[in-house]
């Protein structure tokens, strides 16, 4: 019996359609009355939405593939490339009317078993691909050339792979259980290394599990990854340290299968407040998590130990999620399944907005234009669906407060409050505090004057009747008791010793160092202290006392500013 083409699901354009929530409202009535198929809202108690509506009519559907499509991703709007258990990465062009063309150079081949993941680099220039047969490929996206070929020792299959979204890195997975992050900063540098080993600039080991999924935060500064064995961990991208930041342990019962940052949480620099990030994983377990990754600046001021905290899950699917994508904005989600389904959510309201159905066998993949516009899916069935989403989804974030876009939480965490003196607090802050405090119909006032910590230490119980509006006496006095408190303890905190942060100590010397540098190993060195070392014969890390690929040591700039401004503060 001939399989039945599966559907490829239009939301059609309104002048009005300007909000989210007509998005989800449209969503779910794709959604009821479908002959059978369920509502997200339904099952879940997620996205309303009104009545019946008919089923949508399709947009794309490519079936080039002669396996399994393994993996989508969107470069802009204009290309998609998809990869296949058939050895082959195709490229495809956007056409007017919303429909994809392969590109003259497609497919690529170059792969000797399946492909695994494909990712465009963030100005789609470079493709990467990662297969079964241990090596990841760079594409030329202009020519469809080989670029390089990245090959970890181990040889071992490589699952997963991803830029960061400065373009400089490049993160690898797979099953010989370590992370692997690779430079790729230049195409000269890709060309003109004698070896593809040389590009490495680290590897991290975890437990003895497959390294399933990896992701940047959106500032390109930490790397997350998740395992078969279901830890997910968080690494520093930035200082050559091997050792995972945070971690936990149990984030799936059965193992992560897919993680992905919201791009719209955590572009901002470093404030004193640390960052954070939500970090969205799907699992074997069939549940999607939400997790708050809060990074609370232990390198540039020790402000408390990073976290990957749990925020909230979502259920609706019936099998494994295979893969997890937001939108550009962060304003949808996206996850794949078994269950041959893609649903969509809002992780700022944590609600379903929909789900899109058509395949007949599991859903292995999706991606996201960046307009978000479109979502693509590949599945085991050998096809690649392209749904529009609507202009608006692309359109809310020109008409969202910023306190939208870091729903998270409405004021800094009391965590990273904490660990900072009062002074240092900002607006938001004091705000916070206020609300903790059970005064929050004062936040209002203060941060109409903007008071934040410096000037709170200036308010007088005066300033606080008449221009703060804070009528009450005993609130007056839980304010002024927490200036008093403040005072007390930054007295009793001068003259107390200032430790260093570890990023900041050499491994051999365990002192600060200096002169930092890069070694092999990942590992940041006072540079005389590891001269001395292979002057002495040595050629293994004194980290992991594993062989070291090559001897360049290479200078760590940032770290060396870092230390630099430290010892301006504190010494």
């Amino acid at each position: 019996m001939e399989e039945k083409e599966p559907d490829v699901y239009s939301l059609e354009d309104d002048d009005h359609f300007r909000d989210l929530e007509l998005i989800r409202e449209r969503c779910s009535a794709m959604n009821r009355n479908r002959g059978g198929a369920r509502s997200v809202g339904d099952e879940d108690g997620g996205g309303g939405g009104g009545g019946g509506g008919g089923r949508p009519s399709p947009v794309c559907t490519l079936k080039a593939h002669s396996n399994d499509v393994t993996s989508v991703d969107f470069a802009g709007r204009s290309l998609l490339a998809t990869g296949s258990s058939d050895k082959t990465v195709r490229v495809y062009k956007w056409q007017v009317g919303d429909t994809f063309e392969e590109v003259s150079y497609s497919p690529l081949i170059g792969h000797t078993y399946g492909i695994n993941c494909v990712h465009f680099s963030p100005f789609g220039t470079k493709l990467a691909s990662a297969s079964t047969d241990g090596s990841t490929i760079i594409w030329d996206v202009k020519s469809g050339n080989r670029l390089c070929s990245l090959q970890p020792a181990s040889e071992a299959a490589v699952r997963v792979c991803a830029f960061s979204p400065n373009s400089a890195l490049l993160a690898t997975g797979g099953d010989d259980d370590t992370a692997a992050i690779w430079d790729v900063s230049t195409l000269a540098l890709l060309r003109h290394r004698q070896s593809p080993e040389q590009c490495l600039l680290r590897r991290m080991h975890g437990d003895e599990s497959t390294v399933t999924s990896v992701g940047f935060t959106p500032d390109s500064s930490y790397l997350a990854t998740g395992s078969s064995g279901g830890e997910l961990r968080l690494w520093d991208a930035r200082y050559g340290h091997s050792v995972p930041i945070a971690m936990k342990a149990e984030a799936h019962d059965l193992g992560v299968s897919g993680l992905h940052f919201s791009p719209a949480i955590g572009k901002e620099e470093y404030s004193a407040l640390g960052k954070q990030y939500l970090l969205a994983t799907g699992g074997q377990d069939t549940v999607l998590h939400l997790w708050v990754v809060e990074v609370g600046g232990q390198v540039v001021g020790g402000c408390g130990a990073p976290v990957i905290a749990p925020h909230h899950s979502l259920h609706g699917h019936q099998a494994p999620i295979m893969c997890v994508r937001f939108s550009a904005n962060g304003l949808i989600l996206a996850s794949a399944s078994g269950d041959k389904t893609v649903r969509l959510w809002d992780p700022m309201k944590l609600v379903a907005l929909g789900v899109l159905e058509g395949h007949k066998r599991y859903v292995t993949s999706c991606a996201f234009s960046d307009d978000g516009a479109l979502v693509a899916a590949g599945s085991g069935d050998r096809m690649v669906h392209v749904w529009r989403v609507d202009r608006a989804a692309s359109s809310v974030n020109r008409n969202t407060s910023a306190t939208n876009k870091k729903p998270l939480a409405k004021f800094p965490s009391q965590r990273f409050r904490e660990n900072l003196k009062l002074v240092q607090w900002s607006c938001e802050d004091v705000c916070g505090w206020l609300v903790e405090q059970g005064l929050a119909e004062y936040s209002h006032n203060f941060r109409a004057h903007a008071i934040d910590g410096r000037e709170l230490l200036t308010v007088t119980d005066e300033i606080l009747e008449k221009k703060l509006g804070v009528d009450a006496l005993g609130h007056r006095n839980k304010i002024l008791r927490l200036i008093r408190k403040s005072t007390q303890d930054s007295q009793n905190a001068k003259g107390a010793a200032n430790v260093p942060p570890t990023e900041f100590l050499c491994p051999i010397t365990q002192e600060l160092i200096d002169d930092p540098v890069l070694c092999a190993d990942g590992f940041t060195y006072e540079r005389i202290a590891m001269e001395a070392w292979l002057a002495s014969g040595k050629r293994t890390s004194p980290m992991t006392n594993e062989k070291l690929s090559h001897l360049t040591l290479t200078p760590n700039r940032t770290l060396r500013t870092l230390i630099q401004r430290y010892k301006e503060e504190n010494m």
